[in-house]
């Protein structure tokens, strides 16, 4: 990484560690959502339409949802990065909508999480804990790192105003 990016990050990281079970899925998907209107961006044509599709209280590509599809559809994420946003985007929505109460040692929110890709399935042998909130934090980190530089590597790929012949 950039050091300027390698202090944002880890600056991003001390604060996103420190939060609280809601503040973690909350902020964790931010940054994620975040970083896929920059890949989405990075491909499409820089015109006033696609900003008015990103961007805005009516954009059909304003939400989290909307630019995991987008994305992976249009061949910007893999089919885990895929996975994993959605479920992180599942875990954010359920701390979202209740009021409190909420943490990562709920039944619903450890099942969610048991299903992000195991980057350390020798944890438990090693003493490493892998609760739920580790798990979550993990792939937001990972995923977040596998996009850092993508919306640069996307250029190559950037749509293009074709003038079609019939």
């Amino acid at each position: 990484m950039k050091p300027e990016d390698l202090e944002y990050f880890s600056k991003f990281l001390k604060e996103f560690q420190a939060e609280t079970d809601r503040g973690a899925a909350l902020v964790g998907a931010a940054l994620l959502d975040e970083q896929l209107l920059e890949l989405l961006k990075s491909h499409l044509l820089k015109k006033k339409q696609s900003k008015e599709l990103l961007e805005g209280g009516t954009a059909p590509l304003g939400t989290f949802s909307a630019r995991i599809k987008a994305s992976y559809c249009l061949g910007l994420i893999t089919d885990l990065e895929h996975k994993e946003l959605q479920l992180i985007r599942k875990v954010r929505n359920e701390f979202a909508h209740h009021v409190h109460g909420l943490s990562f040692v709920d039944d619903a929110i450890t099942a969610l999480c048991n299903n992000f890709y195991d980057r350390m399935p020798d944890a438990k042998e090693k003493g490493i804990p892998r609760d739920a909130r580790a798990r979550y934090i993990d792939s937001v980190i990972f995923t977040s790192l596998a996009l850092w530089y993508r919306p640069q590597h996307a250029e190559k790929y950037k749509a293009e105003q074709r003038e079609w012949s019939y």
